[in-house]
């Protein structure tokens, strides 16, 4: 295709062409990005996600910057949005934490003007006694004779069964400037879930003022509404005339006027917005059903801006702090668990399901990838107290030696305490070693030898099951080692996908201790592999894990074991998963635990996200590394483009495996790299798989993984061949590759140009393009496989720490089609020289020629040759006289 702009003078004919495939772009796209979405790709990753960690929530309401909201007491923690089918963060309040928008008038109208206050709120305890305030703007300072003013939301009782006085549902209080007393007050009275979003608005109508309304609606629908009956206004607004100080907005806290009675809120909070008007019965249903409906034409927070509101906070921002495992037990914020940095999250829940969730991905190779967290008294009861402890997992490889998933193990002295578990072997036909299932190991407090119950219960390689152990005391044994250690004797359960298979009824133990017998510090819990008491990272489990649970003084029922695991595998249960952990030890007025909960959703700390048509089941994490490398700056970027750099050791992008990637013959692998000067052999910079194969292939035993496909776009032999293709490892076979593949040239590793690499497969045969044109086909009868336990990543083996890729990378895609070379060419050309690379303008009677890339070249015939126009720098002015003239671009 040649695509050519001719302009006229007097003088001098020209036309333009550049020297490549395509020569010159028509301008239908404005830049590079525009031109790939153009093309459809299931995954697009600009790698430009924001890297700043800083403790504000943006105001994107007409109040603007002035209606920021700053963390101001604990960390505030990302979590998973309100908003089906979005994947937005929400920001989790953990009890201690707090965010606050100053006072401003535009958020505290007269009572003489309507408003309305709205937001999705995910309340995590149902402890409420204290009056939980998910948000509030009250001005309340301590003291006697203070006439408060303002309003505030209080968390009420879930449903009737809770005892006490206080009412069912989210409580909405006015304050009328008249001592400590309300004024205007509405409770929703609508039951509502731990753990389940809940969209909640409320409308204040100022009517006459001392008849004023306020309703409030729960999911979409007005459940209560209040009107004033007294002859002086039941509301007040802050003023900012007080000799002390304003009242702020404040989120997860009373604000800054409550001194130290702040009425902490433990839960998360979305999409909080305030309007200077009432919106309609209409608007709000549409609102709520927006936000539940995952196929949504209308994006939410296009919605909510179109009625311009005062203050929205979408509060997607992710706070700085340590990479962290918030916990949603009674411990809150004392037991947050702290992620090494190797751990990888969000991987794929195991609730079904839920796509807005995830949970966290442990590997046994090359590195430490554990969650701990330290001695908790609540997660270390005395032996004489009953537990249970809850996980889902997910093993990824079949490895013996002990992979250790979970544990809190002390080790020393002369005996250990505390308890592990062991991955055995997934089934009976693997040689026989220490049984098959799982173990879960108690310690007696005397010797190295531990109390066991194994399941005996096949699993399967990338699969979750769902695992619960109970701890029942029957009487103690005392000291029996003199050494401090108190050993009971007990019964110990272990139930395997809702259904128990092992009891042990004469199982000893002995509780860790917060000091121990030779004064080391007091065990860690630990996921993905031994805690620090045992020597952190030995022992490594490679999988995922998910819904960590430990209940102190408390066993969970058959029925609430078999309730648990009927949630998580059905989508349509009824009562939320996590509803029915959090309310577990219900025994009134208020739950009792569980003490530690990890659901293990926590957003990525440094994300990928994807621009392409599968949107964010598609989004990506980075590992140890993320988007701050001076990406492609050509004139189809933006100057302040970023890319990913990767060392070739342990830094890559994990994709997951969603299933709209699991791609079938034509495919297309597309992105800019600036590889470094030394590559591992072979170096990954896109690939699905492999699986992790089976570590007994000579044997091949029952469902264990000897067959795995692969996709890929890489460098092969140390940096000598670009190569894309698939290939197919088979246990009897070996591997079988279908591919093109060709010669890097000379500059390309260690340059300081970035390579446009592309590779697909049409249907008939593998190509390969470098910067726009083919460079090698191959036939081929197989394309893209679809790869069973094996994620895409970037930049090393789809599950990562192994083949990895140095240098830097960029603008990733892939498609599930083969694109032509005519636009593969159209991306690089819009890439490297803008959608105007040349043009021609008239100036009187002199031609202008203007380029952004490249060196000028002419000819006296379109078809050359041409030669290089001597000392031509943009703008050029050809020389006037009779002869045709012919320009192109040379790279």
């Amino acid at each position: 295709m040649q695509n050519k702009i001719l302009a006229r003078s007097s003088s001098v004919r020209v036309i333009a062409s550049i020297a490549f495939t395509v020569l010159l772009l028509p301008a239908l796209h404005a830049d590079y990005q525009s031109t790939i979405l153009s093309d459809g790709p299931k995954a697009y990753y600009r790698l430009n996600d924001d890297t700043s960690r800083l403790p504000i929530n943006k105001n994107i309401g007409s109040l603007g910057s002035a209606g920021n909201a700053t963390n101001d007491l604990g960390v505030v923690h990302p979590f998973p949005g309100a908003l089906a089918g979005d994947g937005n963060r929400s920001e989790f309040f953990d009890f201690s934490s707090r965010t606050e928008v100053p006072w401003n008038a535009a958020i505290n109208p007269t009572n003489t003007q309507p408003f309305t206050v709205e937001a999705w709120f995910y309340p995590a305890s149902d402890q409420t006694a204290t009056g939980q305030c998910p948000l509030n703007n009250r001005y309340a300072p301590s003291g006697a004779g203070v006439n408060r003013q303002g309003w505030v939301f209080f968390q009420r009782k879930p449903d009737p069964a809770y005892f006490g006085g206080e009412p069912v549902g989210w409580n909405f209080r006015m304050y009328r400037g008249s001592g400590s007393s309300g004024g205007l007050d509405v409770t929703s009275l609508v039951p509502y879930q731990i753990g389940k979003w809940t969209h909640v608005v409320v409308v204040y109508d100022p009517v006459q003022v001392t008849n004023a309304t306020v309703t409030m609606y729960i999911d979409g629908v007005a459940a209560n509404t209040n009107i004033w009956a007294g002859t002086t206004p039941g509301y007040v607004a802050n003023s900012n005339d007080h000799a002390d100080t304003a009242a702020a907005l404040a989120i997860g806290n009373y604000n800054n006027t409550a001194g130290a009675s702040l009425n902490p809120y433990f839960g998360a909070v979305d999409e909080f917005a305030f309007y200077s008007n009432k919106l309609s019965a209409a608007q709000i249903l549409s609102h709520y059903q927006n936000g539940t409906n995952a196929n949504r034409s209308t994006r939410y927070d296009t919605l909510v801006k179109s009625l311009n509101p005062v203050e929205y906070l979408r509060l997607d921002e992710i706070a700085p702090s340590a990479d962290v495992a918030v916990n949603m037990g009674d411990l809150r914020a004392s037991g947050v668990a702290t992620n090494t940095a190797e751990v990888r999250h969000p991987a794929a829940s195991a609730l079904v399901g839920r796509t807005n969730d995830g949970s966290f991905a442990y590997h046994n190779r090359n590195g430490n990838s554990t969650t701990t967290m330290p001695w908790k008294s609540e997660n270390n009861p005395g032996a004489g107290t009953p537990f249970t402890f809850e996980t889902w997992l997910r093993p990824m490889r079949d490895q013996q030696g002990g992979q250790c998933p979970a544990n809190n193990r002390w080790v020393g002295g002369t005996g250990r305490t505390g308890w592990v578990m062991f991955q055995r072997n997934p089934n009976l036909s693997y040689p026989p070693a220490e049984g098959h299932g799982w173990n879960f190991r108690m310690y007696s407090g005397v010797g190295t030898s531990g109390q066991d119950v194994l399941t005996d219960t096949d699993y399967t390689v990338g699969k979750w099951q769902y695992l619960v152990f109970t701890w029942e005391p029957q009487f103690d044994n005392g000291d029996v080692g003199a050494n401090g250690n108190d050993q009971w004797v007990g019964i110990l359960t272990g139930y395997v996908d809702g259904v128990p298979v092992v009891t042990n009824t004469a199982a000893l133990y002995a509780a860790n201790r917060s000091t121990t017998e030779t004064g080391s510090p007091a065990a860690d819990l630990a996921i993905g592999s031994y805690n620090a008491a045992s020597t952190l990272g030995n022992n490594p489990y490679e999988g995922d894990a998910d819904e960590v649970a430990f209940y102190n003084n408390y066993l969970l029922t058959a029925n609430q074991v078999l309730a648990h695991y009927q949630a998580g595998t059905n989508s349509n249960y009824g009562t939320n998963y996590e509803t029915l952990v959090l309310t577990a030890p219900f025994t009134g007025p208020e739950r009792q635990g569980p003490k530690t909960y990890l659901r293990f959703n926590d957003p990525a700390r440094y994300p990928a996200t994807n621009s392409g048509t599968l949107g964010y089941v598609a989004d990506g994490n980075l590992i140890l590394t993320t988007n701050i490398a001076v990406g492609p700056t050509y004139p189809g970027f933006e100057s302040t483009n970023t890319a990913l750099p990767l060392n070739g050791i342990k830094q890559w992008g994990s994709l997951n495996n969603p299933a709209g990637l699991n791609i079938s013959g034509q495919i297309t692998l597309e992105a800019w790299i600036q590889p470094g000067a030394t590559q591992v052999d072979p170096a990954r910079i896109i690939s699905h798989g492999p699986a992790t194969l089976s570590d007994f292939l000579a044997l091949s035993p029952d469902n264990s993984v000897t067959n795995t496909s692969e996709v890929f776009l890489r460098i092969d032999g140390s940096g000598a061949t670009y190569v894309v293709g698939s290939s197919t490892f088979t246990n009897l076979i070996g591997t079988t590759t279908y591919s093109a593949s060709f010669p890097i040239p000379g500059g390309d590793l260690g340059g300081t140009n970035w390579i446009h690499l592309v590779g697909t497969y049409d249907g008939a045969n593998w190509k390969l393009y470098r910067n726009g044109t083919a460079v090698a086909t191959n036939a081929s009868p197989v394309g893209a496989l679809p790869v069973v336990n094996g994620d895409w990543a970037i930049g090393s083996t789809g599950n990562g720490w192994a083949n990895n890729y140095s240098g830097n990378v960029d603008e990733v895609a892939i498609y599930s089609t083969a694109l032509s070379a005519t636009r593969i060419a159209a991306h690089y050309s819009l890439g490297r020289l803008g959608s105007n690379p040349i043009t021609i303008t008239r100036s009187g009677g002199n031609v202008i020629i203007t380029w952004s890339a490249g060196i000028l070249q002419q000819a006296n015939v379109v078809t050359g040759p041409y030669t290089d126009v001597a000392g031509a720098v943009s703008p050029y002015t050809p020389p006037s006289g009779s002869t045709q003239k012919f320009y192109r671009l040379r790279f």
